[in-house]
């Protein structure tokens, strides 16, 4: 039996992340060339979105949610499942999470 590093110590797998390309491309279009500006867009700070487009932090609801309502979208395009492939939320999710932000 593997032993677990101080880090996974009772870590659940990321079950979906930050899609990253689509962020940046959303970025891009609205003027945010640079990830301190995104930050300074979506109020996230800035450690915490390296971490996001890095990969190795999952969003909360909270953060694709600012993120979603800086950018503009569904909330949808900006998450992946870990393999890269669209994750897909149900509707009644995404209307409540519309009426949350």
């Amino acid at each position: 039996m593997r032993s677990r590093s101080p880090g996974e110590r009772g870590a659940k797998p990321h079950r979906y992340r930050l899609n990253a390309d689509a962020l940046r491309e959303k970025a891009r279009a609205a003027g945010d060339t640079e990830q301190r500006e995104i930050a300074r867009r979506t109020g996230i700070d800035e450690g915490a979105l390296s971490r996001l487009l890095a990969g190795t932090r999952s969003p909360s609801l909270e953060t694709v949610v600012a993120l979603a309502a800086a950018y503009g979208g569904p909330i949808e395009d900006l998450l992946t499942r870990p393999d890269g492939t669209p994750l897909r939320i149900p509707a009644q999710a995404v209307r409540t999470a519309a009426a949350v932000g």
